[in-house]
């Protein structure tokens, strides 16, 4: 399937937790997580959330974290390295799709207040915008190493990738000091075919060929060029201009850095001492921009989208009695599901009528409950008194019912009874409603990227769970949601089987959307000799897993049968 939507699509981890070598896991827009207990599960989703708290805290050592709050301890660097061998360095990395939408620019004047007529600085112009707008997807690296000479950690390295190959890496010694960077010349955005009509063109640039036939007399394929890089064009530009030439591993563009971490959002630094004159200084200018779009621009897209990341825990807080919504917003409250309960209070009424519809129709989760959000006012109890007793005077009964009237409107969410009709507050169910309904107004609240939930199907019914399914790909298809989910719940992927099944065969029910394959991304994870081991369980058309399940995955169930 092709990729159109903007979002996280890979993470590959390595020496974190569990993790020794290295593995990668696709993300789908619906990737399940199966396995047995303590085997790393949960280690996949925290490791979004440690890259999150380097990217934005700049804090490689971290033992809360923005998303997980008091629910996650990762107990900092020496917890997290494999085997707490503080000569390892953990690395995890990133794949992003930008969905038709390019790097950010990182300085605000436009080409249009310049002024020229010089045809130079017009066609550097649109060789650094086109090679710009050819990047569709970007990757960061980060790797970070416990610096024994500064008792701390570093990121020693940031390597950031455009459309699957990497692109530019920054390198640092283990203490940080010594920070040097590196380019890709034959990155796919600086590659370009050579022209038929003039197939000498920067050939002394040529870096890529594809195999041909083969010459005479020789047993190997004849190697054909084809693309040329415009990197040394571009190098030869800006040089012209009068930046300083780069010295070995491009250190002055690195000025202030105590680590391989760029400072997101800011330009780098590349000395322009020799730049004289209005069309050279706006060649360094948009240089400088292009260079810190390429290489901090990634990380920039990258942390933006992690703070989109919601991350649902499995055990979730039932709400006391008389609920109120936190004044300042936590996001780390969807760890233990609180924040679902805020987002009812608080958010849009369409939220409520749909959490509603998907906790009580029969077709979708069918739990018994809807939920209805009143708004109420505390009154003290003497006015009520004296309202009732009838001995008020018409206009000290209208003073005191205005007086009523400006107190403050507060929000309740109730849970209606749907066959008796009767409003209970969470605490008057069962269990399992006050840990699904948090699940549900996770998928429903569109705020979120990927949305990363642990036991969805905790405490609920099998009925209930092959709903989850539903809910899944209702959420993914609307709200442009993707969901990395932590499971035990043979109900849950069932049901997505099934709607795969339906599509190919033709027989899905009216309304329902369309579930390929490619939707679906299923991952049995388990223990190996050098670490934790994952393997991706493909689906096809029928609806029917082509590899065999790994041992002791959902076998209990054959063996009770039979």
């Amino acid at each position: 399937m092709a990729i159109s939507r903007m979002g996280l699509t890979k993470i590959g981890i390595e020496n974190f937790k569990g993790v020794g070598q290295e593995v990668q896991i696709d993300l789908k827009p619906v990737t399940l997580l199966f396995g047995a207990n303590s085997v790393g599960k949960s280690t996949i989703m925290q490791a979004l959330q440690y890259m999150r708290e380097v990217l934005e805290r700049n804090n490689a050592n971290p033992d809360r974290t923005l998303q997980g709050g008091d629910f996650v301890d990762l107990g900092g660097f020496r917890n997290l390295v494999h085997l707490r061998d503080t000569t390892r360095h953990i690395s995890i990395q990133v794949e992003m799709s930008l969905g038709g939408k390019g790097l950010p620019d990182l300085v605000p004047e436009a080409f249009d207040d310049w002024q020229t007529d010089d045809s130079r600085v017009w066609a550097f112009y649109n060789l650094l915008h086109g090679t710009k707008n050819r990047v569709e997807s970007v990757s960061v690296r980060l790797e970070v190493a416990w610096s024994h000479l500064r008792d701390k950690t570093v990121v020693v390295g940031y390597q950031v990738g455009a459309n699957g190959e990497w692109l530019a890496e920054i390198n640092a010694s283990d203490d940080g000091r010594d920070v040097s960077i590196s380019m890709n010349e034959i990155n796919p955005i600086f590659m370009h075919p050579i022209p038929q009509k003039d197939p000498d063109r920067n050939r002394e640039h040529f870096l890529r060929t594809h195999p041909g036939a083969a010459g005479p007399g020789s047993a190997e394929p004849q190697k054909i060029e084809t693309h040329y890089t415009v990197w040394p064009h571009i190098i030869e530009t800006v040089t012209d201009a009068g930046l300083e030439k780069t010295g070995e591993g491009l250190r002055e563009w690195l000025t202030g850095f105590d680590s391989a971490l760029p400072r997101l959002g800011e330009l780098l630094h590349i000395p322009a001492p020799e730049v004289t004159g209005a069309e050279n200084v706006y060649i360094a200018r948009e240089f400088t921009a292009f260079i810190s779009s390429l290489i901090v621009g990634p990380g920039l897209l990258v942390r933006d989208e992690l703070r989109r990341l919601r991350y649902v825990g499995p055990i979730r807080h039932v709400p006391a009695r008389d609920f109120d919504a936190s004044l300042t917003r936590d996001e780390a409250g969807w760890a233990d599901g609180l924040a679902g309960w805020e987002a009812l209070l608080t958010g849009q009424q369409s939220l409520v009528d749909d959490v509603s519809r998907w906790m009580a129709d029969e077709d979708k989760l069918n739990t018994g409950y809807a939920i209805e959000r009143r708004w109420v006012r505390e009154v003290r109890a003497e006015w009520l008194e004296l309202l009732g007793s009838g001995e008020l005077p018409p206009e000290r009964r209208w003073m005191l019912h205005k007086a009523i009237e400006t107190l403050q409107a507060r929000p309740r969410i109730g849970l209606v009874d749907t066959r008796s009709g009767l409003e209970m507050q969470p605490r008057d169910v069962g269990i399992g409603i006050s840990q699904v309904l948090p699940v549900v107004v996770a998928a429903l609240e569109p705020s979120a990227s990927l949305v990363t939930i642990e036991q969805p199907e905790l405490h609920i019914h099998p009925s209930v769970q092959v709903g989850l399914g539903d809910l899944l790909v209702y959420s993914i298809l609307r709200y442009d949601m993707s969901f990395l989910i932590e499971t035990h719940s043979e109900h849950l992927v069932l049901r997505l089987l099934r709607r795969i099944r339906e599509t190919t065969e033709g027989d899905l029910p009216p309304g329902f959307p369309p579930v390929l394959p490619e939707m679906i991304g299923v991952y049995y994870v388990g223990r190996g000799e050098k670490g934790m081991e994952i393997q991706f369980l493909p689906v096809d058309k029928a609806g029917e897993f082509t590899r065999s399940w790994p041992s002791g995955f959902f076998d209990e169930r054959a063996g009770e049968l039979f």
